[in-house]
This record gives structure tokens, sequence and C-alpha cells, in this order.
């Protein structure tokens, strides 16, 4: 039987940890905030921990420095966009389309925050990660071959790896380019079914092998 002890200190851990990740997300928020407004070159720590509403002591307990923060930042947005469109790709529902479900994911991530996210991205690859984002890249594409039936009903065979090498290099390159250039079309549903009939053109064009 745990002591009252260890309880205690159970239950401390708990409030603990959301208040370190509410601290995250302030410092993320108020990061994105500043790059949306005044752009990098008004970044700095003491200026993230002003925004934040908290002391530059307390950001410090979190990031040693701005370039660390805007690491964190891409490597979350990796990690929710990963996770979003496998969801989208695993759905149960018999009736909705997997491939719309997964545009719509990735169009609702790319919209979020355009400008720090692309600063965030840019960090990552001059701070030589960039091999972080093609990882992200393959565990979609992993996530797609392995669920051919459910994207292609009817297909007898996994969607070959140079076919999903392409087809999501060439939706992410779409997103990209919509983001940084803010297309105005990109939040609508004239863009989200152009892109649905990209993958299933390309989708429906490929052929069995004999």
């Amino acid at each position: 039987m745990a002591s009252k002890k260890q309880v205690a200190d159970s239950k401390r851990r708990i409030p603990l940890q959301a208040r370190a990740r509410d601290t995250v997300e302030v410092i993320f928020e108020a990061t994105a905030r500043i790059l949306l407004r005044e752009g990098a070159g008004a970044l700095n720590t003491n200026y993230i921990a002003e925004r934040a509403g908290i002391s530059v002591g307390t950001l410090y307990g979190y990031f040693p420095n701005k370039v660390a923060i805007l690491l964190a930042m891409a490597r979350r947005e990796i990690t929710r966009v990963t996770a979003a469109v496998v969801r989208a790709i695993s759905s149960a529902d018999p009736e909705a389309d997997p491939a719309r479900l997964a545009i719509r994911a990735l169009i609702t991530e790319f919209s979020r925050h355009r400008k720090a996210r692309r600063i965030a991205f840019q960090t990552l690859v001059a701070e030589g990660f960039g091999a972080e984002l093609e990882a992200n890249m393959d565990e979609i594409a992993l996530a797609l071959a392995a669920r051919t039936e459910r994207i292609i009903p009817g297909r007898r065979e996994p969607i070959p790896a140079v076919s999903v090498f392409v087809l999501t290099r060439a939706v992410n390159g779409v997103l990209v380019s919509a983001a940084n250039e803010r297309f105005p079309h990109m939040g609508t549903a004239e863009f989200e079914d152009e892109l649905v009939r990209l993958v299933r053109g390309f989708l429906n064009a490929l052929p069995e092998s004999q």
C-alpha cells in the first residue's frame, strides 16, 4: 500500500505537469504573436517572456534561448500534423472518404499561425534538423501505404513506395506554397476539393501489376 507521502507526491506531480504544459503553450503563443505582428527581428527571450506574462527566469527554465523555442514549436507542429493525418487515414467511419479527411486535417494544421510556422520550420532546417521534416513525411507515407484498401477500395496491392513518395511530397508542396504565399483560397471548400481531386486522380490512375 502506498504511503501518505507517496499519495501526496503523486497528486502534486499531475498539476505540476499540467502547469508546465500550460507554460510552454503560453511561451509558444507569445512567440507566434510576436512573429506574426513584428517579425523575427523583434524576437528575443526578454520580449517573449514579457508577452507571455512570465519572468525571463521562468522562460529559461524551459528554453535556453529563442532558437530552442522555435525548434520546439517546429517539432510540436510536426507531431501534430502527423497525428492528425494518421487519424484521418485510419478513420473507422465506412462512409467517410479518408483522402478528404486527410486533406482537411492538413489544411487545418497548415492554416494555423502560418508565419510563425514558416519561421519555425526555417529554423529547424537552418539548425541542421531538416531531416525531421522528411521523417514526418515518411511516417505519413507508411500510414498511407498500410491502408491501401481503405483508401482505394478494391485495390489488391499496396500503393508502391515511389507513388506514395511522389503523392505526399506533391500535396505537401502545394500546402507549403499556399501557406507561405498567403494564398487567399487556402481555407475554402474549393481549395479542399482541388487537393482531393489531385489525390484521387493520382490514386485512381495507379496501375495494378500483372
